[in-house]
């Protein structure tokens, strides 16, 4: 089939579907989509919440708990081992199909009433871990999201065997590094991103097998380098003493002449390496996959995000997980040894396949449509049980009643079989939700598109230190600053989920003081959104290489307008050190 230029539903503009888009959508039996593929990865995000956590009651055990439901959240809300014991039965809250009725509008009910887990995590995984969702395999970890198999670390998203390390976004084995973007297998690594095996490294980036560098970029192997100009070890070892990093203010400093030299330097069009016709920006070790990020051991996929466990194959409009997945379209945070699995979020577990339309199956499901929280179940609907051949003719009746009688938002978008839950499903307001962090909005703008908004609520924190009154170096600092109340320093007054206050808890405080680091001035999330602003976007541009007299073209997440000099891989191979 041809390729085709369509116009998107929700933004109005127009996008491709290209021809071999409608190959994957006839071999997984799909329409086409009607909203382009920015708002469908928009879309899904706004089902997730991972930052915004409350104190709560569960509401079978009604033991406190930690949640990313509110108290005053319509749907009950079970602990973690609540959730996953045997002391309830998803099934009982199974309905009969309505023709009467969208689709929609019944999973929307059926939503209102089960009981959803209050932290998306596995019980006897999690160590001294309770301000952490979406999380699994954590020991001493304290506010991580989206994280696996780390242990004594905190602030972190997306972070991977992490180990005594502090303020990190998508991390891969790595010891003792802090504010760190895009570390692989780095060991004290401070203020760096996109570096890997790398030992000693401060404000540097794209560092590739060095050590004891500070302020460098584009190095390989490397030993004994400031700034890019090489020292021996004794001259390293003094010079360093000069910049005092334990001060906050010779910090700001050496950030400002590290970002002074990263922009005279060239850049690689895409952070993403060993793939094989692939497009999108850290994408590693991937093949034939096309408009991915951060993504690693795809193949055949397109439209692929945060898929940081490997394999994921034959995918197209999947955000965050992946691992041993195939065939999955339309998802949010499935994966885990799923195939055939549709239009679904928070779904993961091996032998798990042909779902459609379902939340949070975590036990290993076959042939279920429109359900949730099930459990080694098969042939379902609406959490109703049915045989083989009941479920295959009632599934064809209702996709047939979901064409013929759609489900239309209140700013009259159409939602026919095909799509992704309405945003009106979602239960959490846009400001809480990851789209937040990807597709920032203020609250005119996301009222304007139909979203729902939580304003800050009146905290009342009885502030016990502003943090420009913070002591300047670490030496300064006293141990019973630990547990006080310091402004944030955005006080509320920025788009970043600000929680306008935050302590210092005691094994950070000890982190700081034996890695020499001054204390922070913001509070978790207003951190985390900085280091968000230091990656690129999800999004790709055509452009050519900026090396004088090469003509090569690719696509880039640096946009035109941007100061960076961008080089095609051949320019920048030849380039780096």
């Amino acid at each position: 089939m041809n390729s085709e230029i369509k116009n998107c539903q929700n933004c109005k503009q127009e996008f491709t579907i290209e021809s071999e888009d409608f190959d994957f959508y006839e071999k997984v039996k799909v329409p086409a989509p009607t909203f382009c593929p920015e708002c469908r990865m928009q879309r899904r995000m706004i089902f997730m919440n991972e930052r915004a956590l409350y104190k709560r009651q569960c509401d079978l055990c009604h033991k406190d708990v930690i949640s990313v439901f509110p108290a005053n959240a319509t749907h009950p809300v079970y602990c973690t081992p609540c959730w996953w014991s045997d002391n309830w039965n998803p099934l009982i809250y199974g309905k009969d199909y309505d023709f009467s009725k969208s689709f929609f509008q019944q999973f929307k009910e059926l939503m209102s009433v089960f009981p959803w887990p209050a932290l998306d995590t596995i019980e006897p995984s999690m160590v001294n871990s309770p301000y952490c969702s979406i999380s699994s395999y954590l020991k001493n970890c304290y506010f991580f999201h989206n994280s696996d198999y780390s242990e004594n670390s905190a602030y972190g998203a997306f972070t991977e065997r992490a180990k005594d390390s502090y303020d990190l976004f998508t991390i891969d084995g790595c010891e003792q590094c802090y504010e760190g973007v895009n570390l692989v297998n780095c060991n004290c690594a401070l203020f760096s991103m996109n570096c890997e095996n790398c030992h000693n490294v401060s404000f540097s980036r794209d560092l590739t097998g060095c050590s004891y560098c500070f302020g460098c970029i584009n190095l390989r192997n490397k030993n004994y380098y400031i700034f890019n100009e090489p020292y021996s070890k004794e001259e390293y070892f003094s010079k360093l003493k000069t910049f005092d990093a334990g001060s906050y203010k010779a910090v700001q400093g050496v950030k400002e002449n590290a970002k002074s030299l990263f922009l005279k330097s060239p850049r690689r069009f895409a952070h993403s390496r060993r793939n094989s016709k692939t497009t999108g920006e850290y994408v590693n070790q991937s093949k034939n996959t096309q408009f991915a990020y951060q993504v690693i051991g795809a193949e055949d996929s397109k439209y692929v995000h945060f898929l940081i466990i490997a394999p994921t194959k034959d995918s197209y409009d999947l955000t965050m997980w992946g691992g041993n997945a195939n065939r999955l379209y339309e998802c949010m945070g499935c994966g885990g040894g799923q195939d055939d699995v549709k239009f679904s979020y928070g779904c993961w577990s091996d032998a798990t396949m042909n779902l459609e339309y379902c939340m949070v199956v975590k036990v290993p499901c076959t042939n279920l449509f429109g359900c949730i929280g099930l459990r080694r179940k098969s042939y379902c609907i609406l959490n109703k049980q049915y045989t083989k051949e009941e479920y295959n003719l009632l599934c064809d009746k209702i996709i047939k009643h979901m064409n013929d009688a759609p489900f239309i938002d209140k700013l009259g978008k159409v939602y026919k079989y095909g799509e992704f839950f309405p945003a009106e499903l979602g239960q959490f307001a846009y400001n809480e939700s990851v789209a937040q962090q990807f597709f920032p909005l203020d609250k005119q703008e996301a009222i304007k598109q139909g979203y729902n908004w939580k304003d800050s609520e009146e905290r009342n924190y009885k502030i016990d230190l502003k943090s420009q009154n913070l002591p300047d170096h670490i030496k300064d600092v006293s141990d019973d600053i630990a547990g006080k109340v310091i402004e944030c320093a955005h006080k509320g007054e920025c788009n970043e989920q600000c929680t306008t206050a935050y302590k210092i808890i005691p094994q950070e405080l000890q982190f700081y003081k034996k890695m020499d680091l001054p204390l922070p001035r913001l509070c978790p999330n207003c951190r985390h959104y900085q280091r968000l602003a230091q990656r690129n976007p999800i999004k790709l541009w055509h452009r050519q290489c900026m090396n004088v007299g090469c003509k090569n073209e690719f696509e880039t997440s640096y946009a035109p307008d941007r100061p960076e000099i961008i080089y095609c891989e051949t320019c920048y191979n030849n380039e780096v050190a």
